[in-house]
């Protein structure tokens, strides 16, 4: 099955429709408050199991920190999307902020390409995207780039936030839990296959699957319960 959005994506699964699939953190997060599915193998890209958000800009924009982002028009990913929404809200709440009130316009482009090509075309002044961040701070990927880091396009980071876990595979509670096993097992030692290991880099830009560090996730559904209660973010 392939879905049209990160909303249609939850819903599947809480309709019964679906029970198995690869989810975004924020989508997993919510879906795990909820008791619905449980994580069983979690993506590993660059050697790393998590990733930052961003709130960017083009090069040469007069915009030079958050504060300055008001009365600006915002373009997001999608309302369930951590980079790309939850947590560059959160982070600009953080610095003083109010995401709710803040912009002029927004609107949501559905996928971090098209965030980035909308700001960097002129068609919104910010946007919030994913990056990968070495242990000295440097930026080595993001959604303006390549997936190996190249053919960067022009923007400028005005803030980040992290660190956030990949996406990964997650399987309804409906499934006795002997299947949501086999699934795990099925799907880390799917990397040892090439052909397999090839097709995970093809579809999803990882190079592993790896088993989910459960503190991770847990912070992770901590923050998301935070937003949604504050109204930083809406619900799907």
């Amino acid at each position: 099955m392939r879905v049209s959005s990160y909303g249609a994506l939850e819903r599947a699964i809480l309709e019964g429709r679906a029970s198995f699939g690869w989810f975004p953190p924020v989508v997993l997060a919510r879906l795990e408050l909820s008791g619905r599915v449980v994580p069983i193998a979690q993506c590993v890209r660059g050697g790393a199991a998590s990733y930052h958000a961003c709130v960017f800009t083009r090069a040469g924009s007069p915009i030079e920190t958050l504060a300055d982002v008001r009365d600006t028009r915002a373009v997001w990913v999608d309302r369930s999307s951590a980079a790309g929404y939850v947590f560059p809200r959160l982070l600009l709440a953080a610095n003083g902020v109010d995401p709710t009130t803040a912009f002029a316009q927004e609107t949501f482009a559905q996928s971090h390409a098209e965030v980035v090509r909308a700001v960097v075309e002129g068609n919104a002044d910010v946007g919030a995207t994913f990056a990968t961040i070495q242990p000295d701070g440097k930026i080595v990927r993001g959604g303006w780039t390549d997936p190996d880091g190249s053919n960067a396009r022009p923007i400028k980071v005005l803030a980040t936030f992290g660190p956030i876990p990949n996406d990964a595979m997650g399987a309804s509670t409906a499934l006795d839990s002997s299947v949501r096993d086999a699934l795990a097992r099925a799907a880390i030692a799917a990397t040892r296959t090439p052909s397999l290991k090839a097709a995970l880099r093809h579809l999803f830009g990882a190079e592993a699957l790896a088993p989910v560090a459960e503190d991770t996730y847990a912070e992770m559904r901590s923050l998301v319960a935070k937003a949604l209660k504050t109204g930083v973010v809406l619900d799907a």
